[in-house]
């Protein structure tokens, strides 16, 4: 069925000509059940008071630790077809950033970087963040090899922000990048490539402890926290979102690392008070707004 002949296109009798109002485009991941991609960021922005345009790569029924996983990962002209149609809206001029997360294939990896090629160069206040999702040190990388290419050779360069783990770190640079002079060396290998500012995450701390790590071509800053004792999707994605969210209401990057680790860090303290499966992604906006003090990052450099 061609769009012009569906039932669906249809004029309406009054509306207002005005565009609605777009702070944020989020190309990643969506689940039925439970937090991850999409499924975790976009609550936290929209509690914070950002409006956000959700373009999934996935829609899956939960994430793939359970014994069970429904759903399919997008087909690639299916996604072109997505976005094409946020360009169509205009919407990359109104937006003030975009982020890409998990795609779930090389196809609808090599579409956005196509898409996001273009539409990054006509629209030069749209600043890219990068969540390049490869795996973890638990699990080893769960993406074709050609995927990470198309990060490392594609996407990288287009980056304002890159936020991996240290497993993708490791993974991009080619080079151990789990504990902290590693990560730092690593993280200003990857700003070589383009991006402004990486944010290296899940680095190796002192027993008991996670480090993460911002570096930019000027500074290097370091926070640390407690590694608690529960293992749910979505922190990463929540701690990019709760950070862009305070860099786009003019925060100093390291101030909103700040708020966005004391977010993560108090939304794990309430999915293990609650006894439940899922990431409480909900606890993590109310968390980061309150007085910062809890996580103050330690410049080293």
């Amino acid at each position: 069925m061609s769009t012009t002949d569906s039932h669906l296109v249809h004029g309406r009798r009054t509306r207002p000509d005005g565009p609605s109002p777009v702070d944020v485009i989020s190309v990643q991941s969506q689940l039925v059940y439970g937090h991850a991609g999409n499924s975790a960021a976009v609550p936290p922005l929209r509690a914070l008071g950002l409006r956000v345009a959700e373009v999934p790569t996935t829609l899956l029924s939960n994430a793939p630790f359970y014994s069970t996983l429904r759903g399919r990962m997008l087909p690639a002209d299916w996604l072109a077809d997505l976005l094409l149609g946020v360009s169509e809206r205009g919407i990359p001029q109104r937006a003030q950033a975009l982020v890409s997360g998990y795609f779930g294939t090389v196809e609808n990896g090599q579409v956005f970087a196509d898409w996001a090629r273009t539409t990054l160069k006509d629209n030069a206040g749209l600043a890219y963040w990068l969540d390049p999702v490869i795996g973890d040190t638990h699990t080893g990388p769960y993406v074709e090899p050609a995927l990470e290419a198309v990060f490392r050779e594609q996407l990288l360069p287009l980056a304002t922000v890159v936020t991996p783990n240290a497993f993708e770190l490791g993974r991009l640079t080619g080079r151990d990048a789990l504990a902290q002079d590693d990560a730092i060396a690593a993280a200003r290998e990857l700003l070589a490539r383009g991006p402004q500012w990486v944010i290296a995450h899940s680095v190796e701390g002192a027993p008991g402890e996670l480090v993460t790590l911002a570096v930019s071509h000027d500074e290097v800053w370091r926070w640390n926290s407690a590694h608690l004792p529960v293992d749910v999707a979505g922190t990463g994605d929540v701690l990019l979102a709760l950070t862009m969210a305070f860099v786009l209401r003019g925060e100093p990057m390291p101030m909103a690392i700040s708020r966005a680790i004391a977010g993560v860090h108090a939304a794990l303290e309430a999915t293990l008070a609650s006894d439940v499966e899922e990431f409480d992604v909900l606890s993590a906006a109310p968390a980061a707004q309150l007085p910062p003090g809890r996580f103050r990052g330690q410049r080293l450099a």
